[in-house]
């Protein structure tokens, strides 16, 4: 750090490390509203996967269910394992510790991103914008201390692409490869920047070097990530790529397929969902009763979800006693599907265009943070509306980068406009398991790269003011 002594960086450093302890000791517990403000309902998922691998040899969330061995990718487990370890496995102890690390990891990020904002533009303007920016990001502040893959996602990317930018000694390609992996492995969806960082490094470097620089990064990225599919081959017969909620309470194939079909409809679960769960009346969108058939296998579905689906009982606030045999889950899954199917036949423009124009407005647009925080409401309001407003200053600032005649900014453009393109078409209008669920920790890896292009407008309009 001698080096950065009496420079602009270290004083945002400051305002970053201390923004962030703000929030956690005064803001964090009555925003989130529970009683731990490092966990949340997925952190156990992470926890007890690396707590049986330590203690029984197994890496599972669930001993007992044969999904267990695929409920989340092994990246962030392997994180919050080490701080398990050094606090005497001792969850208690280690989720502050996790906490407190990733916020300082996330602090670390600002200087990543002021260097390679600095390679970038050689403008130290820009360099201290965005890492401002990020600095006082309320959207990563907000994740550092829940023991959630968010903060680690986003640290593990800075430090790839920190590499990447860098790139001028082949053994950094390495390092992003490495690094680009193990973000991976916390979080699937950036399994989508690895292909535009190819093309990247395909007009970056000359003929010869491209092809050794390309080998090199996905050499990494296969050797760190491919370990997990490898093992689920391997060890248990099954090829899955990411994971697999089945082996989660309360996630098996009933209330799968209800979420698949309900989002085939519309874009969101509820009300329906706590219709079913409290034994309430429910009621779907005009289209989910275009034909009586459909109509009859919906009220049958619904009546069974109520009664006897076992994977709906074990949510909180059933109606009555959970169960889990016997049950009808079988038949719960087949007309779910089957009307899901029917969804996609007869109304193809609504569920291929108008749902996933809809999830992209909710992901763009959202207003509210959670709905039991109403004292905060004016404030979060202010706050995803910065937050949309960032993403179009990105957005603008990254087509105008397009035009950079040197070529790095241009090259560094493709990777923040065409990732943030993917991400969002694929978590709006992807079709598989875990998709169209918008849930706005899902973007944040492309919302804060956004923050580097943000940047680049706002020294402008600073330059035309003076």
């Amino acid at each position: 750090m001698k080096n950065l002594k009496g420079k602009k960086i270290i004083y945002i450093l400051l305002i970053g490390l201390i923004s962030r302890l703000f929030f956690l000791f005064f803001l964090a517990k009555p925003i989130f509203g529970r009683v731990s403000i490092f966990t949340d309902s997925d952190t156990f998922d992470w926890a007890y996967s690396i707590e049986n691998l330590i203690k029984h040899g197994t890496y599972s969330a669930e001993l007992s269910n044969q999904y267990g061995y695929f409920v989340r990718m092994p990246g962030y487990s392997f994180f919050i394992g080490i701080f398990y370890l050094i606090t005497g496995c001792n969850w208690d102890l280690a989720f502050p510790v996790i906490g407190i690390a990733q916020l300082l990891l996330d602090v670390f990020s600002i200087f990543l991103i002021y260097k390679i904002v600095l390679k970038i533009f050689s403008n130290e303007k820009i360099a201290l914008i965005a890492a401002l920016l990020y600095a006082t990001y309320p959207f990563i502040i907000v994740w550092n201390p829940v023991v959630y893959s968010e903060s680690i996602s986003v640290f593990l990317l800075w430090v790839g692409l920190y590499y990447l930018v860098y790139n001028e000694k082949k053994r950094n390609i390495l390092f992003s490869g490495i690094f680009i992996g193990f973000a991976l492995l916390c979080r699937p969806q950036i399994v989508l920047i690895v292909p535009i960082i190819v093309v990247y490094l395909f007009f970056h470097n000359g003929y010869k070097l491209k092809f050794q620089k390309i080998v090199y990064f996905l050499l990494m990225v296969s050797f760190v990530y491919g370990i997990w599919p490898l093992r689920n081959y391997i060890n248990y017969g099954k090829i899955i790529y990411t994971q697999d909620l089945r082996g989660i309470e309360g996630w098996d194939n009933d209330v799968l397929s209800f979420m698949q079909y309900i989002y085939s409809v519309k874009t969101d679960w509820e009300p329906q969902f706590s219709q079913i769960i409290h034994n309430e009346k429910v009621v779907f969108p005009r289209n989910a009763y275009d034909s009586k058939d459909d109509s009859l296998k919906l009220e049958e579905a619904v009546m069974l979800a109520k009664n006897c689906s076992s994977g709906f009982s074990q949510w909180i606030g059933y109606w009555k006693k959970p169960f889990l045999e016997p049950n009808c889950n079988e038949r719960v899954t087949k007309l779910f599907t089957e009307l899901r199917n029917n969804q996609i036949k007869n109304h193809p423009v609504n569920y291929y265009f108008i749902v996933p124009v809809h999830n992209l407005s909710k992901a763009l647009f959202k207003m509210n943070l959670a709905k039991n925080n109403s004292h905060y409401n004016y404030i979060l309001k202010i706050l995803f509306v910065y937050r949309t407003l960032l993403i179009f200053l990105g957005l603008f600032g990254g087509v105008i980068m397009l035009s950079d005649k040197k070529g790095e900014q241009k090259l560094f453009s493709i990777i923040v406009l065409c990732f943030f393109g993917l991400l969002y078409l694929y978590l709006c209008a992807g079709t598989s398991v875990q998709l169209r669920n918008i849930e706005m920790r899902y973007f944040i890896q492309a919302d804060v790269l956004l923050l580097i292009p943000a940047s680049f407008v706002i020294n402008k309009i600073i330059q035309i003011k003076k």
